[in-house]
């Protein structure tokens, strides 16, 4: 079973990243609005927060 979450808040990726073996992150143009940080501020952080070898998506 793969873990995925689907959030743009960089802070609580980290903090699941040290305790779960998480496969990536999604997130969606309504998620990153209301984290009110621009989507190329916050992508770029949560694919640091996850690692290189996981996934980050942003779907419509």
């Amino acid at each position: 079973m793969e873990l995925y979450l689907d959030t743009a808040n960089v802070a609580e990726v980290e903090r699941l990243a040290r305790i779960f073996p998480i496969a990536g992150v999604t997130t969606n143009p309504s998620i990153i609005a209301a984290s009110k940080e621009s989507i190329w501020e916050v992508l770029p952080r949560l694919q640091k927060a996850i690692g290189d070898e996981a996934f980050c998506l942003l779907r419509p």
